[in-house]
């Protein structure tokens, strides 16, 4: 199994995308690191599933990333998207982008709203960490799946595919959540 990571931040910054393929390389699962720019040019259905990293830009990262994120839509493979990935899926999809309205910062409580296999393992409440200004609203076609008092969407699943996404960061706390998303890929 192969799984892809897009860096959604500038190259430079590389915090986010080396925590998540450490807990892929934890559980023995193959991955390989993508700038965002790049995506455009590479064969993304040679992967088992993609994740999309966070990124520290905020205000236009989601207007300037959308011509590089198009293929979300219409992705047939498992997709989880962080922080920034959940900004730009859900505005591709037609959620509002929620700027300084809920935003958190720290180790906080986020409760899980369904039974879902992404959460297989889980307690209904989850410790995260959070380091977030803007946020997105529900997009049609998708479940709300996570929130946390401060912000209404913290975690969103397509109905129809395996496509999640979370305003939080489960690369510090919660690696729990790329075992279970890698047996997601492996199912599908």
């Amino acid at each position: 199994m192969k799984i892809l990571i897009i860096n959604s931040a500038e190259p430079e910054i590389r915090e986010f995308v080396l925590n998540i393929q450490q807990h892929f390389n934890d559980s023995e699962v193959t991955c390989t690191l993508l700038e965002y720019a790049d995506c455009l040019q590479t064969d993304l259905l040679a992967y088992d599933g993609i994740v999309i990293s966070g990124s520290p830009q905020g205000d236009d990262i989601v207007e300037h990333h959308q011509p590089f994120f198009q293929w979300i839509l219409n992705y047939p493979k498992p997709i989880l998207g962080i922080c920034a990935g959940h900004h730009i899926t859900a505005v591709l999809y037609g959620g509002s982008y929620l700027r300084g309205l809920e935003s958190e910062s720290g180790d906080l409580p986020v409760d899980l709203l369904v039974d879902d296999p992404i959460f297989h393992g889980l307690p209904q409440q989850l410790t995260v960490h959070q380091m977030h200004n803007d946020s997105v609203t529900l997009p049609d076609g998708f479940i709300h799946i996570a929130q946390s008092s401060q912000c209404l969407n913290q975690g969103m699943k397509h109905q129809e595919k395996a496509l999640y996404t979370f305003q939080f960061h489960p690369e510090y706390l919660n690696p729990k959540l790329f075992e279970n998303f890698a047996a997601i890929c492996k199912k599908d």
